[in-house]
């Protein structure tokens, strides 16, 4: 078994490294953008790439994404992310991964992301150190709790107050975050809809939510919120067409939800409010770099943790009372708040 390890230069990223094991199918891609605050954490993606190229584009997006949240939220940590095809089996993965992630040598800290879970982390673990200890509750708890609190920061903005009681929500996607957000808006009175794939229906109408096959199904008139939980892109062309006067607020939990930053001067120019993801989706990396730089065995409801995902309301509300002042995109202006943090 021979890995092969090599560094690909790539403008504006620190490192950007290659892994592949042709016996076992094993191809990796990590990309670390930024350890000026501290080495690089963000989660590693398993995933069915349609090539190389893809794998690379991803990979270099989430990477860089990672350094603006983890600055943003105020984490002692850059900006980093990993990618395995999943031509491998994961459990034949974990020592070639692990292998990769002691080369690297700290500079990169892996954690949890699509397609890898609890098990797998404790998998890597076995071969490296470089792996954030999946004990307690999963990220997902907390990075629903930081989507709550964006949404809250968002009515405060648009009405005057925090309240979701009566808010028309649509959630896309019901996995461990979009779940625990839908559940969050209930108690809070709101009423929700939510999109999956057809085998969570059972699922999602026994938790007593109305199912739809996607979001043109909805039987709203109108979406207080539209929160995307599921992959990114689904803020394209298509969305545009049947957001206008349907949608008043956007934050969810899925990365790189916009497809570019035309569509979000488009939302912008409807009245369409938007939090940029990296902001409301802060929640499960704040646990995960809480408990690696403060204490192992933190949980969301620890104050030094739930200090940090309430913060996420206030920095939501701020980052939208500066796009209304200056006229300029939200994404600029938590850009810019990030790279404050990263001088």
């Amino acid at each position: 078994m021979t890995l092969n390890i090599k560094d690909k230069p790539k403008d504006g990223f620190e490192r950007v490294v290659y892994a592949e094991e042709d016996k076992f199918n094993f191809y990796s891609v990590i990309a670390i953008h930024n350890t000026k605050r501290g080495p690089a954490l963000g989660g590693c993606r398993y995933f069915n790439y349609q090539d190389l190229i893809k794998q690379e584009e991803d990979v270099l997006k989430l990477a860089e994404a990672m350094t603006y949240k983890n600055s943003l939220a105020e984490l002692p940590f850059g900006g980093g992310k990993a990618t395995i095809h999943s031509k491998i089996n994961k459990k034949d993965a974990y020592s070639l991964f692990g292998e990769v992630l002691n080369k690297l040598n700290g500079t990169y800290i892996t954690a949890g992301d699509m397609g890898t879970v609890d098990e797998d982390l404790k998998g890597f673990r076995e071969y490296s150190n470089h792996v954030c200890n999946p004990i307690g509750s999963d990220s997902g708890l907390s990075t629903a709790l930081g989507v709550y609190y964006s949404m809250l920061g968002c009515v405060e903005f648009k009405y005057g107050k925090e309240s979701l009681k009566n808010k028309n929500i649509f959630i896309k996607g019901y996995g461990k975050t979009g779940s625990r957000i839908a559940s969050l808006c209930k108690k809070d009175g709101a009423n929700i809809e939510i999109s999956d794939l057809e085998h969570k229906k059972d699922l999602i109408e026994r938790d007593g939510y109305k199912f739809c096959d996607q979001l043109q199904d909805t039987s709203f008139e109108k979406i207080d919120i539209y929160s995307p939980c599921a992959g990114g892109g689904d803020l394209n062309k298509e969305f545009l067409s049947f957001s206008r006067n349907k949608m008043s607020i956007i934050t969810g939990a899925a990365n790189n939800q916009l497809v570019n930053k035309d569509i979000e001067k488009e939302l912008n120019n409807e009245g369409i409010l938007y939090c940029p993801d990296y902001c409301a989706n802060a929640g499960g990396v704040i646990i995960l770099g809480s408990r690696l730089s403060i204490k192992e065995n933190l949980e969301p409801n620890d104050k030094v943790v739930d200090d940090l995902l309430i913060k996420i309301k206030s920095r939501t509300k701020s980052i939208l009372e500066k796009s209304k002042k200056y006229t300029i995109l939200a994404s600029n202006v938590a850009n810019e708040m990030a790279l404050d943090g990263l001088k």
